[in-house]
């Protein structure tokens, strides 16, 4: 176990302040980090390092008034100066009767994941990786490979009376890289995975293998001809960030208090295909990282956000659904986990007469009408239910809330990347303009 005895004086230290200003709900976090860093570029391993950081984040309600600062500093004199701004930042706003605090937790203590690394296998893993791509994907341009421990202790304490102690080490896996024949080059490519233990090889986790495939099949595109309307499958990280769209733009606290979402007034009404089930979950057990309290300082629950395609929360805080007049949701995570479907990713395919596989969309985030469009991206045209060639110059437009009514079907794989659970998904009536 660390020694906690920094992250406590800091913690005492601002309560004391707060018991000065009787009249002032506040909640706060104080963090120490601890990152192993394994770093290679141009071909070598360059760089092992450990940092260590601190993080303090307080958050205050003076007057019916919401203020946060945050620094990286335990210094006290820090500390006072941003508690003090935390003050400022609340006289500054507006008064709200909604804001507030989540009442007062039992003391808890939490330990999460891998506390303690294992340099040495993380290093063997990282070589093992490197001659895997070395040996198997010619084609393959290295830019940056990063790999990581991080160890985070957190207090969190409110006004009401919680103390949650949070312990939580895991591992990441950062990757960029290009498809590249000593000529021609396929655009620059990202992958981020973030794992418990290093009980498997990284070239096995999250769709990094199969990235690597598609890089080195990107480097000869070619345009699609002309403007059709037909079925993309998005592979399941291109799906999440369309359901990370939704959540903005249809389900967050300013949507719904404004009554300005697509989703306004549908809670228990179908919205989507009933193909699609999601639960945001950062309890489930392939997730990494999680999230043991909220926001707003209430403990975590797993809960329900579409069942058979209808809509069973919003993502409101509790001052979202206070203003709302709503229920709030039970976590504030991007723990995303959607149930598979009946068909394989290869059946997939064989089920598209004329189409996209997309990995990725080069656009704007879409404005609450939904409405999106942008280029498609470690993209590939589909003709008579076989992959063709790489696309490029090819654009797709659709409508991100609308188009889940449009799944034909979800994969039975799912990727599982640390932060989502996510199969690839098969959306009809997406319009794709080519040459």
């Amino acid at each position: 176990m660390s020694d906690m005895t920094k992250i406590y004086k800091a913690s005492d230290y601002i309560k004391g302040l707060l018991q000065e200003k009787k009249d002032v709900k506040a909640q706060y976090e104080v963090s120490e980090l601890v990152t192993k860093e394994i770093s290679y570029e141009n071909g070598d391993f360059s760089l092992f390092r450990t940092l260590f950081d601190n993080e303090v984040t307080i958050k205050v309600i003076a007057d019916k008034k919401k203020g946060q600062t945050s620094t990286n500093s335990f210094d006290e004199a820090v500390l006072k100066e941003t508690f003090e701004n935390a003050l400022l930042s609340a006289e500054s706003g507006t008064a709200d009767d909604c804001f507030d605090i989540a009442p007062k937790n039992e003391k808890e203590e939490f330990l999460l994941g891998d506390l303690e690394p294992d340099v040495d296998k993380l290093m063997q893993r990282a070589r093992e990786f490197a001659d895997d791509v070395e040996a198997n994907f010619k084609n393959i341009l290295v830019m940056k490979m990063i790999f990581q421990h991080v160890r985070k202790d957190t207090l969190y304490r409110n006004t009401s009376g919680s103390e949650d102690t949070v312990h939580f080490g895991s591992y990441a896996f950062l990757f960029e890289y290009a498809g590249n024949d000593g000529k021609n080059t396929a655009g620059i490519s990202f992958a981020q995975v973030e794992f418990k233990d290093l009980d498997t090889p990284l070239m096995e986790l999250g769709r990094i293998r199969k990235d690597l495939e598609e890089a080195e099949q990107s480097i000869y595109p070619k345009p699609v001809e002309g403007k059709f309307e037909g079925k993309v499958i998005f592979t399941p990280a291109c799906f999440k960030m369309g359901l990370y769209c939704c959540g903005g733009i249809a389900l967050s606290d300013s949507v719904i208090i404004d009554k300005a979402s697509l989703w306004s007034d549908k809670l228990g009404e179908k919205v989507a295909s009933e193909k699609l089930n999601i639960t945001v979950s950062p309890w489930d057990e392939r997730i990494v990282e999680g999230e043991v309290y909220t926001e707003d300082g209430f403990r975590s629950k797993d809960f329900e956000l579409i069942t058979d395609g209808v809509l069973k929360s919003y993502f409101t805080t509790l001052y979202g659904a206070n203003k709302a007049g709503v229920e709030r949701a039970l976590n504030t995570s991007k723990a995303i986990v959607v149930e598979p479907g009946e068909i394989t990713f290869e059946e997939m395919i064989k089920s598209v007469d004329k189409g996209l596989l997309v990995g990725m969309i080069s656009c704007g985030m879409p404005g609450v009408n939904g409405e999106l469009s942008g280029v498609a991206k470690n993209a590939f045209y589909i003709e008579n239910g076989e992959i063709k060639h790489a696309v490029s110059e090819t654009m797709v437009s659709f409508n991100v809330v609308k188009m889940l009514n449009d799944i034909v079907s979800l994969s039975k794989e799912v990727v599982c990347d640390g932060s989502s659970v996510i199969p690839y998904a098969c959306v009809d009536h997406i319009t794709i303009s080519g040459k």
